[in-house]
């Protein structure tokens, strides 16, 4: 089965969003484990490309780097508020035996990532 999913790009610029987000990916870690351009993943997040097959061939690109159904990206995905979110630098998982330093400062730093990525949108 072969989807045209250029005509999905709407869901699918949703949907890669809250991929990264869910895993705690960066649009460069998604560029670099995929070979796509990094400039290329931001066309992908706002819906856009140049071509329907070079559209085509970014998003099987991204389902074949990650073992990804061919429908992942145009069915519908859980809002990412039902989820937590995997966190890329530290670990909040409950009952971590952190010094309370390191703690702070890791909930520190994620509050700042978090902020960053608003601007990233």
């Amino acid at each position: 089965m072969t989807i045209n999913y250029f005509e999905h790009r709407e869901t699918i610029a949703k949907n890669v969003l809250n991929f990264l987000r869910l895993k705690g990916f960066s649009k460069l870690s998604l560029s670099k484990q995929t070979g796509i351009s990094r400039p290329t993943i931001d066309q992908i997040i706002k819906g856009e490309s140049p071509s329907p097959k070079q559209y085509n061939s970014q998003i099987e690109k991204i389902n074949h780097a990650f073992a990804l159904p061919e429908d992942y990206f145009i069915t519908s995905r859980p809002p990412l508020s039902s989820a937590p979110p995997a966190y890329a630098y530290s670990d909040h998982s409950a009952g971590s035996a952190k010094d309370p330093m390191v703690r702070e400062l890791l909930d520190g730093l994620d509050n700042i990532l978090d902020i960053y990525s608003l601007y990233l949108r």
